[in-house]
């Protein structure tokens, strides 16, 4: 469902959480470009936030920074969309 996101683990063994938006299917890293933490997705926002110092980052817009210490956006997991699945590439 749009909105919505589902917690994996990359190619690498790191973190890494897909989104669904209106335009489309999104995978980024979990490790918070400020000192590592896993950041987790804020319903209610619809950010996803580090638990240790606050970055907020906004998944509907290249994971950009939004509030925190970091100034670095959560780098792309390539994903590739077939039909109903999401494979990691």
């Amino acid at each position: 469902a749009i909105g919505t996101s589902i917690n994996i683990v990359d190619t690498f063994g790191a973190p890494a959480i897909i989104f669904r938006t209106k335009s489309g299917v999104y995978a980024y890293s979990a490790v918070c470009t400020h000192q590592g933490c896993t950041v987790e997705f804020d319903k209610n926002s619809k950010h996803l936030i580090c638990p240790c110092h606050g970055a907020e980052y906004d998944p509907a817009n290249s994971a950009k920074v939004l509030a925190g210490p970091t100034t670095t956006p959560l780098p792309k997991v390539k994903i590739l969309v077939k039909g109903d699945e999401i494979f990691l590439i």
